[in-house]
């Protein structure tokens, strides 16, 4: 069984009237979330770590590249309530079926004077059914390195298939999932697609299927800070959807298995 294969399952056994269609998960990959609908805890939580977690960082010793958080479950409480607001509206907006949540990261990016690594054009090549939700822990204007992706005329992003699906179907990318300059060239020049970045206060979460074309972009001034939760499909619904059982973070590989059925039950 393939990704798509066992996602379908999921949603065959998810009690929902009017779920969100294939096409709509599938076709519109790169989807602002309605923060507003949240609550009052999804600010409150924001606040709260957005504080915490610049105090860790600016501690730290810089890094060239990406100040990485290794010890997010100090903000446990933190993170269950983003999630508790997070997950239900991708159950029943964005996917139609139970999910979990698999990885966090913690981050800060940085200024560089030559891009490399996530600051490249480039899709993750996981399975198309895994899902990272980035959320803004500070303002992001155009000079803090915002999150950009590729967008149509109407911000539709701009997927790539991915060479990972499942088992039997798990090779790995030319040019290691980057996006060359002939291909951006193109994307741009021949289908109409432009960069977006996105902007916008603290706590802005958005939602995007792993293989739309994105880059992270270099700190001009300032920084910016992120949680970006990622979230996989399964059969039943777990007892919480973030717990160390089952949630890594910048400690573990950021890898998927093969296998859609290996999920929180077997972590």
């Amino acid at each position: 069984m393939n990704y798509k294969e066992y996602y379908i399952k999921c949603r065959e056994v998810y009690q929902q009237e009017n779920k969100p269609t294939l096409e709509e998960f599938y076709y519109n990959p790169v989807v602002g979330l309605p923060i507003d609908s949240f609550g009052e805890t999804y600010m409150e939580s924001v606040e709260a770590l957005s504080t915490a977690i610049k105090c860790d960082f600016d501690s730290m010793q810089p890094d060239p590249l990406m100040l990485k958080h290794y010890n997010i479950w100090k903000y446990e409480d933190l993170l269950v309530n983003l999630s508790n607001c997070l997950v239900p509206y991708l159950e029943n907006k964005r996917y139609g079926c139970h999910l979990y949540v698999d990885k966090i990261y913690v981050y800060r990016t940085s200024k560089l004077d030559k891009l490399q690594s996530s600051y490249l054009w480039h899709y993750d090549n996981n399975p198309s059914e895994i899902v990272k939700n980035i959320i803004y822990l500070n303002d992001v204007t155009e000079l803090n390195s915002p999150f950009e992706f590729l967008g149509d005329c109407d911000e539709k992003g701009l997927i790539v298939q991915p060479s990972r699906t499942g088992p039997h179907h798990w090779q790995v990318p030319p040019n290691n999932s980057r996006i060359t300059k002939h291909q951006l060239e193109y994307f741009i020049a021949h289908l109409g697609y432009r960069p977006v970045k996105v902007t916008g206060s603290k706590g802005l979460a958005y939602s995007f299927n792993n293989n739309a074309v994105h880059r992270a972009n270099s700190v001009v001034n300032g920084y910016r800070d992120v949680v970006n939760i990622r979230v996989k499909p399964c059969l039943n619904k777990p007892p919480r959807y973030i717990d160390q059982r089952w949630t890594t973070d910048f400690n573990k590989s950021g890898a998927v298995s093969s296998n859609p059925e290996i999920t929180w039950r077997q972590a």
